[in-house]
């Protein structure tokens, strides 16, 4: 599969050139790229999604830009869903000499707006502003591979997160086995505080620099619904309904709180709050990058029905939670 890939990319993009009629001025082997975002896992393979990659080579003392077909010497490497891979237009081609490459995805986010990279000659680096909106948020992942020199392989990128997630999910842990009514869920709610508003990450070097300023989000995670009935043994994810999940810049002054309008067994509408004395939940340490977490709301008849939280890490379907957070 790796191969058939790697030949369908070649073709793609030998046929770009050949269509734009462009021709190379080095005689070397094209240089193509396969992404990774785990042992499995790959980028967002649909029409549009793209990814920044720039790199350098060093001949003797000379240091010289892999990417110099184009203005800021970065490449946007595209998914193409006609031929399903990545490719981008200028094709660079092996020299001699010892590489290095450095990638950013996503390329654009926030309506179209790029991600900004400040070019500091030996080292570039990415400006990422926290977007305020659930839809707005995306996984910024990073890659680098140094050290390499031509080959007729691609290039290997692996890429990691630098943000965290977070969902949000309801959890009904009555018998299934049991005639229990269930409970109906009319509103919930989320709000986040001390979310830092922006990095910068020195993508081929060793700085992180998290800003001091901080904003807030809200998000109502039952937009135009009329609720929904959540039955004995059933989970709702929040955020993977609305299509998304919250996507954060680590910062252990992260916290959160959240409100939850539902029925209660004698019929009337009633809300939830967490945590339940008004003040905010605290994610103190235990956001890193590339983490995964679950807030799960959990209920039951017997508790009474109101709710408790719990933090999860790695979060699968239907298994037992017991740990609260605060």
């Amino acid at each position: 599969m790796k191969k058939a890939l790697y030949l369908l990319l070649v073709a793609a993009l030998f046929v770009g050139c050949n269509r734009d009629g462009k021709k190379e001025g080095s005689t070397g082997a094209g240089i193509f790229f396969e992404t990774r975002t785990g042992e499995t896992d790959t980028l967002p393979q649909q029409e549009g999604e793209a990814f920044g990659v720039f790199g350098y080579y060093s001949l003797g003392e000379s240091l010289n830009n892999v990417f110099s077909g184009y203005d800021d010497r970065i490449a946007k490497v595209s998914w193409d869903a006609a031929d399903e891979v990545f490719s981008y237009d200028k094709l660079a081609r092996w020299t001699d000499g010892t590489y290095s490459f450095y990638a950013y995805y996503p390329y654009t986010y926030r309506n179209q707006e790029r991600i900004g990279i400040v070019d500091n000659v030996r080292y570039k680096t990415l400006q990422f502003v926290q977007p305020s909106e659930l839809e707005d948020m995306v996984d910024l992942m990073t890659a680098s591979v140094e050290s390499v020199t031509k080959s007729s392989e691609p290039v290997r990128l692996q890429f990691e997160s630098r943000l965290f997630s977070v969902d949000v999910v309801m959890a009904n842990h009555d018998d299934m086995n049991e005639a229990t009514p269930g409970i109906t869920i009319l509103n919930a709610e989320i709000d986040f505080v001390g979310v830092p508003e922006s990095m910068e990450f020195d993508i081929d070097g060793t700085g992180i620099m998290v800003s001091e300023e901080t904003v807030d989000i809200n998000a109502d995670l039952l937009p135009s619904s009329s609720g929904i009935l959540l039955e004995a043994g059933m989970e709702y994810n929040l955020t993977k309904e609305y299509g998304n999940s919250f996507r954060f810049i680590p910062d252990e002054g992260i916290k959160c709180s959240l409100a939850i309008e539902y029925v209660d067994p004698e019929g009337e509408t009633d809300i939830y709050t967490y945590p339940e004395d008004g003040d905010w939940a605290s994610f103190a340490d235990v956001m890193a990058a590339g983490g995964k977490y679950t807030i799960v709301i959990n209920t039951s008849l017997g508790t009474p029905y109101p709710f408790t939280a719990s933090l999860v890490a790695d979060w699968e379907e239907e298994v037992d939670v017991d740990n609260d957070f605060n």
